[in-house]
């Protein structure tokens, strides 16, 4: 206490004590306010991120009203029959599908930069447009801002490339993982009226005709979904099964593929390179594949946990808590969970299985 000669009474401050009462209740304040505030925050992204599918929905709407299709990726993987690699990547263009929708989401200088009559030698995705490649040119409308770990991305010794979270959907594909994960073992196999491999994969027998692991074929009565990994996208009477219960496009985590995130430089890698985009919902959503997230030690995984295991890292996933957003053919967007019924997310990822989908 202290006497203040000029008013002729005491003061008092705070002791101690209170003060710690003080600093504990603020502490309290924040610990409660913090979860709220992070809640909130990734809501609006997530609400970005919806927005992002959506207008990527109407640009491939208004690509199908001027070409007949949703936007495919331009990529020759086999010519044939017969079948051959003769013209296996660099003879084919390799322009990924969201290359083909820069028109429409107010890209067009950038689409207008690339010269397509030299995509046979200088793929677009090699090219420099407005003084650096397009395969190192971020563009916001293909980033979801929940995944820090998405837009340019580096890897080993690979130069940084402009990623994306969106890839349109090959269906239930049989994918034909290289490190011999057997999917069965994780989503069960459904008889022969489902999963007729007994592999967990290509839920409806399409990949029984040549060489047609990852849709890697121009020929339709291959591809389980909407836009393959060749050049081949369906039309809108493609969709058999309707518009309104058929995935077009899903949110995707660069750092967990190794197509996307980790392909060498002079084989492309992102989000301008069709070799790049061939994810399908043969995997559970968000089935850990990340570096360093779920228990997936940061120098990756073995066996199905691992990001080049494409039967489980072309999957679509995100950071969203329980689940990933969808692009449906007719324009929605959807928030699918994670633990969907595996034969339900089969049928939502085929155009043409003939299956009556229920609530998803």
């Amino acid at each position: 206490m202290r006497w203040d000669f000029f008013r002729g009474h005491q003061r008092r401050g705070f002791t101690l004590i209170e003060l710690l009462v003080v600093i504990a209740i603020i502490a309290i304040l924040i610990a409660l306010l913090l979860p709220a505030v992070q809640q909130a925050r990734e809501a609006a992204r997530r609400t970005q991120c919806k927005n992002n599918l959506k207008q990527l929905g109407l640009a491939h709407h208004n690509y199908n009203d001027v070409y007949g299709s949703f936007a495919p990726n331009i990529n020759i993987i086999w010519s044939g029959p017969p079948y051959t690699t003769a013209l296996r990547g660099w003879g084919g263009s390799q322009a990924s599908s969201l290359v083909n929708l820069l028109p429409y989401i107010e890209q067009t200088n950038l689409y207008q930069g690339i010269d397509f009559s030299r995509s046979a030698t200088v793929k677009p995705w090699a090219q420099m447009v407005g003084g650096k490649l397009v395969n190192e040119t971020l563009i916001p409308a293909f980033q979801c801002p929940s995944d820090a770990r998405g837009g340019m991305l580096q890897t080993g010794s690979n130069p940084a490339r402009a990623m994306t979270n969106y890839a349109g959907s090959t269906g239930s594909t049989w994918q034909a993982s290289p490190l011999g994960c057997n999917l069965a073992t994780i989503v069960g196999n459904g008889g022969p009226l489902y999963d007729p491999n007994d592999d967990g994969e290509d839920w409806f027998g399409r990949g029984t005709i040549g060489q047609y692991a990852r849709t890697d074929t121009p020929h339709s009565n291959g591809i389980s979904g909407v836009i393959a990994r060749s050049s081949w996208a369906a039309k809108i009477r493609d969709i058999t099964d309707g518009t309104s219960n058929t995935i077009l496009m899903g949110e995707v985590r660069p750092i967990c593929s190794d197509a996307l995130g980790y392909w060498a430089p002079n084989t492309g890698g992102g989000w301008a390179d069709s070799e790049s985009l061939w994810f399908s919902t043969t995997a559970p959503i968000n089935f850990p594949t990340c570096p360093g997230e779920n228990g997936v030690p940061p120098t990756g995984g073995t066996g199905c946990n691992n990001y080049a295991n494409w039967n489980t890292s072309m999957g679509f996933k995100s950071l969203h808590t329980g689940g990933a957003q969808f692009l449906m053919c007719d324009g929605s967007v959807r928030f699918i969970s994670q633990n969907i019924d595996h034969n339900t997310y089969q049928m939502l990822g085929d155009r043409w299985d003939g299956f009556v989908v229920g609530e998803f």
